[in-house]
């Protein structure tokens, strides 16, 4: 079992490595594109339903985002690798956009050519204010280095607003590296008292890097360093149990994920979504203000 989980590794660090985009170094931000929404559904007033997915580069999957959407009834989607060689992200993400009704941010990472990008986007049912795009620590890999950043907002629910921040760490890093992607990013949030969700793809692998390129396995339990870090500045997951997110090999990998703060998680869950590598990480909440407004109004 040991050997079959060393050897799955080792596919895995080749699977991620040649990845088809690449990024030029060193990173230039791009701007953000907004939309407002078509025809936004009605809004729950008891809770909120956010849900992150990394798309995995692939246009076919807005079918099954789209679905997934409305069985699941999100009202916030943190979508990752939006756009591939064929697709221009912006386009793609305006298109799911247009399709749902949602209001839309989102933000280039990568370029494509000469006018198409890569992004990470925001889909919601309620308005994004303050969309802010905040460019993560450059690694420079061994091989395929990429840039990164995080994409946040401020989400306008009826019960008042909710910061939160969408994210895609690097690969191949250690957890020391990985937390100084985060630092800045809960430092940013610090900035609020409301609540606050931070989610998206943090490529935790429980793994040991060395110069970025050779993966041991288990030498670094970077899921719990990660979670650890998050829980000591306020944060809590749901999701330490149930599924792997990644779905390679049967390989218990947990790369996606949602913190919450100020919130609390009333459901959640792991779903399958067609033609992407990971699965989509989805909880329904509600905020910590919504539960004291209650119990008061309740003595």
């Amino acid at each position: 079992m040991k050997l079959a989980y060393c050897l799955g590794a080792c596919l895995v660090s080749v699977f991620i490595a040649t990845a088809r985009i690449e990024a030029v170094g060193p990173c230039v931000a791009m701007p953000i594109t907004q939309r407002a929404a078509t025809s936004p559904p009605a809004p729950s007033p008891d809770s909120l339903s956010i849900a992150s997915l990394n798309m995995h580069h692939d246009r076919r999957v807005s079918d099954g985002v789209a679905a997934w959407v409305r069985e699941r009834g999100v009202d916030v989607l943190l979508l990752q690798e939006v756009g591939d060689g064929s697709a221009n992200g912006a386009a793609l993400a305006d298109a799911l956009s247009d399709r749902l009704g949602y209001y839309l941010a989102y933000a280039g990472v990568d370029r494509l050519g000469d006018a198409a990008t890569q992004g990470l986007a925001i889909l919601s049912r309620y308005p994004l204010n303050d969309v802010r795009n905040y460019p993560l620590t450059y690694n420079r890999l061994s091989f395929r280095s990429r840039c990164r950043i995080a994409l946040a907002a401020a989400v306008a629910t009826i019960n008042g607003p909710v910061q939160v921040m969408n994210v895609h760490l690097d690969t191949r890093i250690n957890s020391r590296k990985r937390l100084a992607q985060l630092a800045p990013l809960i430092e940013a949030l610090d900035l609020g008292d409301g609540p606050q969700i931070i989610g998206g793809d943090f490529n935790t692998m429980n793994i040991g890097w060395f110069l970025s390129m050779l993966p041991f396995p288990y030498l670094q339990r970077q899921a719990a360093a990660v979670r650890t870090w998050l829980e000591e500045r306020g944060f809590h997951t749901p999701f330490i149990g149930g599924r792997p997110t990644f779905k390679f090999l049967g390989l218990p990998f947990k790369l996606d994920w949602l913190y919450l703060k100020r919130v609390e998680a009333l459901d959640w869950s792991v779903d399958d979504v067609r033609f992407t590598d990971h699965r989509g990480v989805w909880a329904r909440v509600r905020l910590i203000a919504s539960v004291g407004a209650e119990r008061i109004a309740g003595s």
